[in-house]
Parts: C-alpha cells; structure tokens; sequence
C-alpha cells in the first residue's frame, strides 16, 4: 500500500513511502515547484522510498570518497560495523542541509556508540557530476559540529558515475528525478541503515533524529557487534513502530522478562531452603532407628 504525506513531518508505511512533507522543506525555497493546487506537484512523480529490507548492496560497486581515494561499501564494511547511508548532493537547496544537520544533532546525542569506532556514516551523492573536490568542502561544514567521542574520518562522502549512483538507490529504493530547466535533484529523505554483512536494515524518515532512535537504530543494525550486553538487551525490549517512525517498548516482551526475572529471583531464593529440607531428609532416612 502506498500513501502520499502532506500535512505532516514524516511519515513512513512498511512498504513504499512517499516524504511530501519533507521534500516541502526543499520546495519551500524553489516555489516554482508547485504549479497547481491540485493534487501533486508533477515533478513529484517518481520520487519515493521503498523500504527494501534485507536488501543486499553491491559490495564492489567503486566510488571515489572526499579525499579522491578508490572505496567500495565492502572496503567499509571491512571493520564489522553497521553503517548508516544517506543519498544527498552538496548543491541541493534545502532538504539535504535540513537532514544532515538533523543527524548531526542526532549523532551528537548518542553518546554511547562513537561514531569512527562503533559505526560509520557515508554520505552519496546522486548527483553524478559532482566531484571529490565538492564532496569535501561539504563534509568540511559538517566536521565541526562532531562532538569528541565522535571521528570525523568515520563519515565517508562518496561521489561516483551514474550508472554506480542509480545501482545504489535502486537498491536501497530511493527513487529520485533529475529537474533539467532548474538542474536540481527532486528527492526525499532517509536515513538507512546497513548492517555488517552488507544488508539493508532499517529505513529512519525524518529530518529532526533523536539520539535514542538513532542508537537504537545503529544496535539493531549491528546485529550483536555493537554495544553492551544492556544495550543488546534493552533493544529486545523494544520493536520499531512504522506508523510512528521510532522504536516503541513492547509490552509483551517486557511482561514476559519481567516474568521471567521474578521466578528467576524466586528460584534463587528458594534453593537454599530446599536443599536444607533435602539434606535433613537424607540424614533422617540415615539414622539409626531408636
């Protein structure tokens, strides 16, 4: 099922999601982009996400990363952390500023996972003219707004052909036109999240991301390579709300550990007495009858 958003801030299903509002945020400075109050803008048409879990990415798919280097995602991956992927270009007026800064903040707030050491960032650029010259002025703006525990040499900004930029978002199913008469980039906003192993996790809709889901977001992602054993135990605890866009505690499964731990307790406490009461049976049976 597919749903056009417009009077909201983000809006996710879990199959297809079309970020109108979003994409509002980019339009507000191009008004030349609604030229009718009915229905959809036209050049709207084509843009969507789809959430395309499980997906798997070309792991030797060649980009160039802001320092004119040869990467790939399986050149990334090589250090067994979970990377959270955004698609954006460094010219785009209005949404790609407004979701960077977002997961800036969001990053800054997650004070647990480093970003460098815990997980990595890469940023692609889908406009394919772009070069790494461009890629690192852009990343410059960015670098100074990490917080300390976090490396800025773990947010990668790829450019590359057309050709490895569409095979990427076909991929992860960020689909997204191309404005010829204003050479600007229609398109929507996500953040996804890669796991380890090189598949598509989980897809963040927003351009304000908390901390909190972002983290929760990175741990689910890492699938156990990330994060404590708290950690690991309170994402169990909770399951990703889709109509929310964020992870919400599960009832059912907090009932049930809880359940759990208090019989566990239980168990504990009366071992002791039973096998005080086994041992004072054994020595019964064993002494002499009068």
């Amino acid at each position: 099922m597919e749903f056009k958003v417009i009077a909201v801030m983000y809006f996710s299903t879990t199959k297809t999601v079309q970020i109108v509002s979003a994409l509002m945020l980019c339009f507000a400075v191009c008004p030349f982009a609604f030229g009718s109050d009915d229905g959809l803008p036209e050049r709207l048409n084509g843009v969507s996400i789809d959430q395309l879990l499980d997906a798997e990415i070309p792991l030797d798919t060649p980009f160039m990363d802001e320092l004119g280097g040869r990467t790939t995602f399986g050149e990334l991956l090589k250090d067994g952390v979970p990377i959270l992927l955004t698609l954006n270009y460094s010219d785009c007026p209005g949404l790609c500023v407004a979701q960077l800064n977002g997961l800036l903040k969001g990053i800054n707030e997650v004070g647990s996972l480093d970003l460098g050491k815990d997980f990595k960032m890469v940023s692609l650029s889908i406009n394919p003219k772009e070069g790494f010259e461009r890629a690192a002025a852009t990343k410059a703006k960015y670098a100074s707004g990490l917080e300390n525990h976090h490396h800025i040499a773990g947010w990668k900004f790829l450019v590359g052909s057309e050709a490895d930029i569409q095979k990427i978002a076909k991929t992860v199913g960020f689909n997204y036109t191309y404005d010829a008469k204003h050479q600007r980039y229609n398109h929507a906003a996500a953040a996804i999240f890669i796991s380890p192993k090189g598949r598509v996790t989980r897809y963040l809709f927003e351009v304000g991301f908390t901390g909190e889901t972002l983290k929760m977001a990175l741990l689910e992602s890492g699938q156990g390579t990330i994060g404590s054993a708290l950690d690991s135990f309170v994402l169990w605890c909770y399951h990703y709300d889709a109509n929310e866009n964020r992870y919400s505690a599960n009832a059912k499964t907090i009932l049930a550990a809880t359940a759990g731990l208090f019989l566990t307790l239980g168990l504990a406490l009366s071992l002791p007495f039973w096998l005080s009461w086994r041992r004072s049976r054994e020595l019964a049976s064993t002494s002499p009858q009068a």
